[in-house]
Parts: C-alpha cells; sequence; structure tokens
C-alpha cells in the first residue's frame, strides 16, 4: 500500500497508509472473503434500524455531537422539546444508505488488512464488535461526568494506533474535503478529536465518498492534466490538544448549566434575518429564536462541473 506524508504540527513528516486508495483498488477488483470479520447480519441491521430503532429522548450527550453548538446541545440536555429540524422519509432513506455504504466500505478496509501483519496493518472493533468509548468530563472536585461515543473502528498501521471514521458528503462538502481537508471549522474534526482524546491515539483516519458521486465525474490538475476522480477521499488527522481541550470545556458547560438560556447563542440571523447553517439544521431553532418561520424561497446557484464525455473525432484530426 502507498504511503502519504503526513504534516505534524511540530514541523515533522509522518509517513501513513494512503488507505482511500487501497479501498478504490480494492473496490474495483472483487475477489473472494478472505477476513473472518464480516458479518451480513450486522450489514443487514445497520440498515433496518433506521426502520425499526424507537429512540427515547434521555437527554444524554455523545461524542459525535463534539461539534455541535453548545447551546442545541443544553436544549437537548435539559429535555426541550425538539421543534425544528426533524427527521423525514429523506432523512431515513440518507441514514440508511450512509450505514449500509459505511459497512461495505469498513468490510472492503478488514480485507485490505488480510495481506499485512497485524502491526503493519490491521483493523478492529468494527461492526458487532463497534466499541464504546468514553471522555470523562470534570464537573466538580471528586465528580466526573462520562460522555461515550461509538467510532466506526479502530486501527494499527505502521504501528501507530489509529480511529478509523467513515463519513458520506454532499458533492459540494466532498469537493472540500478533497481540496483543503478537515479542519476545525467542520463538525467531523471535533468528532474525531473526541474519539482520539478518550482512546488515547495520536491520529485518527478520515475517509469519506461523495454521495453523488458518479463513473463519469473528473479532476483537472493545475498542469491541465485530467483524471477520472476518484470514489473515495481520505484524510490523516492529528491529536489536536487545544481543540480536545475545548471538547471537554464545551461539555462541561453544558452539563453544570441550569437552563439553555445560560449558553449565549453562538450564531445569529444573517442578512435579511436568515438563518444560515448549524442554525436552520437544528431540531430546537423555533425554540432558541421565537420569532422564527419558514418560507419557500427559489435560488439560483450556478455551480462549474468536470464531466467526463466520449468524443469521436474525425480522423484528420
Amino acid at each position: 500500500m502507498k504511503s502519504v506524508p503526513v504534516n505534524l504540527r511540530n514541523g515533522d513528516i509522518a509517513y501513513l497508509y494512503d488507505i482511500a486508495e487501497a479501498v478504490c483498488k480494492r473496490l474495483a477488483t472483487t475477489s473472494p472473503a478472505t477476513s473472518s470479520q464480516h458479518s451480513a447480519e450486522a450489514l443487514g441491521n445497520s440498515i433496518l434500524r433506521q426502520l425499526f430503532e424507537v429512540k427515547k429522548s434521555s437527554g444524554g450527550l455523545r461524542l459525535s455531537q463534539s461539534g455541535t453548538c453548545a447551546r442545541q446541545l443544553a436544549y437537548q440536555y435539559h429535555h426541550a422539546v425538539p421543534n425544528g429540524m426533524g427527521i423525514d422519509a429523506n432523512s431515513r432513506i440518507a441514514f440508511a444508505i450512509g450505514d449500509a455504504t459505511e459497512a461495505f466500505l469498513v468490510s472492503a478496509i478488514a480485507e485490505i488488512a488480510e495481506g499485512y501483519s497485524d502491526k503493519d496493518f490491521s483493523v478492529s472493533c468494527i461492526g458487532d464488535n463497534q466499541e464504546t468509548v468514553s471522555l470523562p468530563v470534570d464537573i466538580h472536585p471528586g465528580y466526573q461526568a462520562i460522555v461515550p461515543g461509538h467510532p466506526d473502528g479502530s486501527m494499527v498501521v505502521l504501528g501507530t494506533n489509529a480511529i478509523l471514521e467513515i463519513k458520506s458528503m454532499s458533492e459540494y462538502a466532498f469537493g472540500k474535503f478533497r481540496s483543503k481537508g478537515l479542519t476545525r471549522e467542520d463538525s467531523y474534526y471535533w468528532q474525531v478529536q473526541a474519539y482520539m482524546a478518550a482512546k488515547g491515539y495520536a491520529f485518527a483516519y478520515v475517509l469519506a465518498y461523495n454521495k453523488a458521486g458518479n463513473s463519469k465525474e473528473a479532476f483537472v490538475g493545475d498542469d491541465g492534466v485530467w483524471l477520472p476522480a476518484p470514489a473515495l477521499h481520505g484524510q490523516w488527522i492529528e491529536f489536536d490538544h487545544d481543540t480536545a481541550d475545548n471538547i471537554h470545556m464545551k461539555f462541561r458547560q453544558v452539563l453544570v448549566s441550569d437552563s439553555p438560556e445560560d449558553i449565549e447563542r453562538p450564531y445569529g440571523p444573517g442578512k435579511k434575518g436568515k438563518l444560515t447553517f448549524p442554525c436552520d439544521y437544528c431540531a430546537y431553532y423555533k425554540t432558541c429564536f421565537p420569532n422564527s418561520e419558514e418560507q419557500a424561497d427559489e435560488t439560483r446557484w450556478l455551480k462549474k462541473n468536470t464531466k467526463i464525455k466520449v468524443y469521436v473525432r474525425d480522423s484528420n484530426d
């Protein structure tokens, strides 16, 4: 498997495997299964849970919410009634497809790992064996709250322990991820930082796929040469102590609050009073902004796309 350079904060460079490229190659060439970690039942359950699972509002916080607005977390923690963005049929279908694709890609990674020693490249805590990790949050002397989470998996890559996280992204988000990677501005960055803090790992690998991708996608390099766009893109992320400290402080702020009103709104309306992301996707925005209402707006957003086309050229060209 090819290695890629990972720039570290101290100025050093680490070389770790390009898992996205290896998965793309494995998906393009089928072969009999060799890993014992596959579970068709687990894959099926990952889809059906979106149809049958009934979640009761416990108010409990999760590490996957590390990048979420603190005020939104406080509404949840204090059992506010959701009255904003909800989960509808479109959401359920998207979640089911995402869960199935995640399980599928994890299975491909498990297959790849069969060709390596455990210290060179291995994957664990996947599928039915997905583990619960926890991050202790100091509330007051002698008392800690525990915030749990469920990473998609754990890996050993060239002797280094790492979190594995698989994400589905919109066409826009995937393009941004491919060109700039995840940063502190992205909620997924906070999520994997929380998992690394809980496990004590120095690295996480985020593998993402474009929900709108197809075999005709292409990109053009700075040299003008076009190539088929990869179906997947990955990024190695180093543990960030500052972000981990901020996650700890955010959860503590929520857990010691008496009311969501104790926490200031980190976001607000923009031009013409319009709420944008993440507010318009919040389950409590009508409580946070009591005078808000929905309306239908017609938008015209033109976006440049590069597509692979087939041409029959004149023989004299």
